[in-house]
């Protein structure tokens, strides 16, 4: 007689655990025709998955220019036809690069593409800040978030490479559009602690805070900004 108490097994409710699922009954075929179609239509998804698996490419070129180009895209897909971004849009606009910011920070993706990355989104912002309304200040978040993610992977590269990103920031900080927005503080704690025991670091820092005190434009407030930022990062590294 037949056992009509045997239980099927039972489905999983967890979401990764239904993923998990579905990816074990599907074929490759059909996980590569998901995929390509999936990436055709959503650009976003397509922009994540070159990012996570860009050292597939086997290209030796920077990939910064490539990501600069993605951001401005994507901020194009979310502006009006008069090339400004009202806060709704601004809101998702930024919340997908935090995700693309998000995947850069995995152990998974490599490092060259994570400082591409953060490089591209810091040298986009103040062109982004200029044409977005930002009431959350969601351009904040980005700019701390991109300067954290450099600061956790900056230590996994060659030393060559460090000097590189270290000089690359010093240049961007050099940038009046960062102070005139208030984005420079990320970027000023990243040089700080970079230049903590170097000497020489300290004093390219230091140089460059001198020619943004040479603006020919009479501003006070900048002047006297500047000058507490520079009495800051000499007491900061004097006292370690």
């Amino acid at each position: 007689m037949q056992n009509n108490d045997t239980k099927k097994p039972s489905r999983p409710v967890t979401r990764q655990g239904q993923i998990e699922h579905i990816l074990s009954q599907l074929t490759p075929e059909q996980l590569r025709a998901f995929v390509q179609e999936k990436a055709l239509q959503d650009t976003d998804f397509r922009d994540t998955l070159l990012i996570c698996f860009s050292d597939l490419l086997g290209s030796d070129e920077p990939a910064e220019p490539k990501y600069r180009q993605m951001l401005m895209d994507m901020a194009q897909r979310y502006a009006t036809s008069e090339g400004y971004i009202h806060a709704t849009n601004a809101q998702n606009l930024t919340d997908t690069i935090r995700k693309m910011l998000e995947v850069a920070r995995k152990a998974t993706t490599p490092t060259r593409e994570t400082t591409d990355l953060c490089l591209a989104v810091i040298g986009s912002l103040p062109q982004l800040a200029d044409r977005i309304e930002d009431p959350e200040e969601h351009v904040y978040t980005l700019m701390r978030t991109a300067c954290t993610t450099l600061w956790e992977c900056s230590s996994m590269l060659p030393a060559e490479r460090q000097e590189q990103l270290f000089e690359r920031i010093v240049q961007e900080y050099g940038n009046p559009a960062y102070v005139d927005l208030d984005l420079d503080n990320s970027l000023l704690s990243l040089l700080k602690d970079w230049a903590r025991d170097d000497k020489k670091r300290q004093t390219a820092c230091l140089r460059q805070l001198e020619q943004l005190l040479k603006s020919p434009e009479k501003d006070n407030w900048r002047k006297n900004y500047l000058l507490e930022q520079t009495n800051s990062l000499i007491g900061f590294w004097k006292d370690k």
